[in-house]
């Protein structure tokens, strides 16, 4: 609580006479309010926190919110702004542990990590969809499993 009233207290108004020149206020006020959402995550206000990180544009900043989101079991928050921040994979990987297989769906063309490609045909092969599965595990030079779904 205590960081979050520092944070707040640190964001400087553009149009101040008494800004230190040296200073990237836009820069300095991007990593106050990125403060402020690590913080009001961390102490259970997720609105607040996912709302502010979604006004971020900088991928590291997001990616790290994204992290506290991860820590605090907020899996649903997370991949969205992993997402969001360039981690497809990440993103992809949480959606399907959590079962959000439609969230998923959109990212598999930009996934190329065999693990994940797996757990997506995974997914699709529980769904019976058996075509789009089969096309996944190609992707993975998954060759064992394409013969085994073919098979079966």
């Amino acid at each position: 609580m205590e960081a979050q009233k520092l944070y707040e207290r640190a964001r400087v108004n553009p149009q101040s006479s008494t800004i230190d020149p040296e200073i990237n206020v836009e820069e300095h006020n991007r990593n106050c309010f990125a403060g402020i959402a690590r913080t009001a995550i961390k102490m259970g206000d997720m609105q607040r926190g996912f709302s502010l990180a979604n006004e971020i544009n900088e991928n590291n900043l997001i990616i790290d919110i994204a992290g506290v989101c991860e820590q605090m079991k907020q899996w649903t928050e997370a991949a969205k702004l992993y997402q969001k921040g360039g981690l497809v994979e990440k993103a992809a990987s949480i959606y399907i542990q959590i079962g959000m297989f439609a969230a998923a769906n959109p990212l598999i063309s930009k996934i190329s990590s065999p693990a994940i490609l797996i757990m997506v045909a995974k997914a699709k092969e529980a769904e019976k969809l058996f075509r789009e599965a089969e096309a996944i595990y190609e992707k993975a030079n998954d060759y064992e499993s394409m013969i085994r779904l073919n098979l079966d």
